[in-house]
């Protein structure tokens, strides 16, 4: 169905602590009585004010940065924002709530190299980043990466040149902020999946703790790792020996492996099925299924994270052909304890997508498609279930049923930015579906464009690379269908609103260009 989200741990990676499964349940269930404050005093929208604010106070700020239909953004906010222990601990700073499609959101995006919902980084008055803490923290032990970033002075350019240069020479502190660093979600520092493996990897050579250099050894394996037109993830000899030889230590400890779940879930499994020596896949993949069993009967962790637990035994078992009955039922159980356990709209926005994305995985499309249509009449956001519809129905081969929700996906979502982006996917949709449908072609990508003119002077970030790719797309069909004179009627109707974009006319001039 969709593609598999990041995976957000919730209790942190708090590694150069020694965090514990256990220590993390203990404090999530008993906060320090000196944690007395109740909510996080936001500033909404408004960056400038924020860090004129922080040069005041001599404050650094948080700056979150989300949207309301977001799963893991929702994810933080029933779990983390509602923590009492790092509520007491944003005190230390000036936070500010930047949601995607306030006025201005997707310029500051730009400019701090935000990609992802959510993105938590860490500002010096003067706007320099600190760090950026991996959107999977949510349990109380984020409060000691905050405790570490609220005094440091160094930035994160400046970090990563000296873990480049002399990564032996690094503090305590150093290696807490770079063990717990958003290494997924940073466009600007990590482009290049090659040049990011090799400094992992020296991280992992150089890191004064084992489990810190597991720690590092295993994301450099997640980031280098290859899918090919297969979908088969394949590693080198070299790679292969180092998963061999890090992942049973990781998945003996329910610390360690309650840590670094997230890697675990988006990229063990596909690793381990990629291995060639069947009776090592087969030792391996139990392993990790038993480790993250026991990460599922964690009650200190969010159902997000328990749940996608179960994602292992769906990719191991399409590994080897075809899902197992037998885990076909634990999917199914899991879905239904999480159904049942999500109470709230805020918890079930955060959870009820991957539950039907797991379902569908494991082979249960009409399972799938029931559960999403009944978060519609639910959801807040129902238009984000819309978009998984159109995915379902698309898998299939219901092309009608498809480009039907991703058209009524668009006309109900809210949000500027998020508009333009459920154009592009009604628009996607129509190109991929029914491409010799000009005129349906020529209505969808319309829409696209009519957006963007509604928002002058936002053709920044995920807007900008989203439509750059869209571009790209458009301009293929037209190549293949003879579509020359939409194409040019499209580009006549955008070099309107491009003119409008200020300092991006000149870029987003070159959206259907290539």
């Amino acid at each position: 169905m969709m593609k598999f989200r990041n995976i957000a741990p919730a209790c942190g990676i708090a590694l150069a602590l020694a965090l514990t499964a256990t220590a993390c349940s203990k404090q999530a269930a008993n906060p320090p009585a000196a944690a007395k404050a109740q909510t996080i005093a936001w500033r909404e929208g408004d960056v400038d004010d924020a860090l004129a604010e922080a040069r005041e106070s001599k404050k650094p700020v948080i700056l979150y940065w989300g949207a309301k239909w977001c799963p893991p953004c929702n994810q933080m906010k029933s779990t983390l924002f509602k923590d009492a222990t790092f509520i007491e601990e944003t005190r230390n700073f000036v936070p500010v709530y930047l949601d995607g499609d306030s006025e201005g959101a997707q310029r500051w995006g730009e400019k701090f190299g935000i990609s992802g919902y959510p993105t938590v980084i860490v500002l010096r008055p003067d706007g320099t980043e600190v760090t950026r803490l991996s959107s999977a923290a949510t349990a109380p032990q984020f409060a000691e990466m905050l405790r570490v970033a609220a005094a440091r002075t160094t930035s994160t350019d400046e970090l990563l040149a000296r873990a480049q240069k002399d990564a032996k020479g690094l503090s305590a502190d150093d290696w807490h902020l770079l063990a717990n660093f958003d290494w997924r979600n940073d466009p600007r520092h990590f482009a290049d999946p090659v040049k990011t493996g090799a400094l992992l990897d020296r991280l992992a050579t150089a890191a004064p703790d084992a489990a810190i250099k597991r720690r590092f050894a295993l994301l450099a394996l997640v980031v280098t790792a290859d899918k090919g037109p297969d979908g088969k993830v394949s590693l080198s000899p070299e790679r292969q020996a180092q998963l061999v030889g890090i992942l049973p230590a990781i998945l003996a400890d329910t610390g360690e492996a309650t840590a670094n779940r997230q890697e675990l879930l988006s990229g063990a499994a596909d690793m381990i099925a990629g291995l060639p020596d069947a009776r090592q896949r087969d030792a391996l993949g139990h392993k990790l299924v038993a480790a993250l069993d026991k990460v599922y009967a964690n009650p200190a962790l969010a159902l997000t994270d328990r749940l996608d637990t179960v994602y292992a035994d769906v990719a191991l078992g399409k590994s080897n052909g075809a899902v197992p009955p037998a885990v076909l039922a634990k999917v199914r159980e899991r879905v239904a304890w999480v159904d049942k356990n999500a109470k709230d709209a805020m918890t079930r926005q955060s959870v009820m997508s991957d539950a039907a994305e797991i379902l569908d995985e494991a082979g249960d499309r009409d399972g799938a498609r029931k559960l999403l249509e009944g978060e519609l009449k639910r959801s807040p956001s129902p238009y984000y279930y819309m978009l998984d519809l159109a995915d379902l129905e698309e898998e299939a081969g219901n092309a009608k049923a498809a480009i039907g929700w991703a058209r009524k996906a668009y006309e109900t979502a809210h949000g500027p930015a998020t508009r333009v982006q459920w154009a592009i996917a009604w628009s996607g949709a129509v190109l991929r579906l029914t491409p010799g449908d000009k005129k349906a072609v020529e209505e969808s990508a319309n829409a696209v464009i009519d957006e963007l003119a509604k928002n002058p002077d936002s053709y920044y970030q995920r807007t900008r690379v989203k439509v750059t790719a869209w571009g790209g797309k458009l301009r293929d069909w037209s190549a293949k269908n003879d579509g020359g004179e939409i194409l040019g009627r499209l580009q006549g109707k955008m070099a309107g609103v491009c003119a409008k974009e200020g300092d991006q006319a000149a870029t987003c001039e070159k959206w259907s260009r290539a």
